[in-house]
């Protein structure tokens, strides 16, 4: 019984730490619009295993990893906002219409650069350790009487809640973009540039300004 209960924590937990919508969401969206449902949700897996990441430090209570990316969220923040920007600058200047028209599906090395690009995008915010920590704390589901075997139970249901997350977000964009011309495709993809240029600069300023 405490397994499930375990399970379900953890999968709520999961489904909740993926919705604010970010970049990494933005972007899921955009390769959902261009090359279909399994391209953005590629996106979304490696979200998803950035946040389990950080959710195992944040369970198992490994104080020294936590400690040392925290104390170097600055230098992370500054290379995801980086990130961000050369990220934004592509999908901006992308062929659109090509990428959109080509009957080709979209490669497996292209898929594994967008999940690796995902993830270390999740890793540029450590921060996320302590949003993990909150939750671990208010669902009073980590102390020290709870066991290795629910922990990985409570990992597996937060990896399970993103994960659903993340693939219902492809599912429901991959739906209806059949209901969208291909000129607003090209809109969105130009603003989904747009705006993740602004958010990684954003990221940058934030980081100089409340270092």
């Amino acid at each position: 019984m405490d397994s499930i209960l375990f399970l379900v924590k953890g999968f709520l937990i999961g489904l909740l730490a993926s919705m604010p919508v970010g970049a990494i969401a933005i972007m899921a969206v955009q390769r959902t619009m261009n090359n279909g449902l399994w391209a953005g949700f590629s996106i979304g897996m490696g979200a998803a295993l950035g946040d389990i990441v950080y959710a195992a430090v944040a369970g198992f209570g490994i104080n020294f990893i936590r400690d040392f990316l925290l104390d170097n969220r600055f230098w992370l923040a500054l290379i995801g906002g980086v990130f961000l920007i050369f990220i934004g600058y592509k999908i901006y200047k992308s062929d659109t219409v090509k990428q959109y028209r080509s009957k080709k599906k979209v490669s497996k090395r292209k898929m594994a650069n967008d999940f690796a690009s995902s993830f270390i995008l999740a890793l540029s915010n450590p921060v996320t350790i302590l949003g993990f920590t909150g939750f671990f704390a208010s669902a009073g589901i980590i102390g020290h009487n709870t066991t290795l075997f629910h922990i990985l139970i409570l990992l597996g249901g937060v990896f399970v809640g993103a994960t659903s997350w993340w693939f219902g977000i492809s599912l429901t964009v991959n739906h209806f973009k059949k209901k969208i011309t291909l000129r607003k495709i090209v809109m969105i993809n130009r603003v989904t540039g747009v705006l993740i240029v602004v958010l990684g600069i954003g990221i940058i300023i934030g980081m100089f300004v409340f270092k």
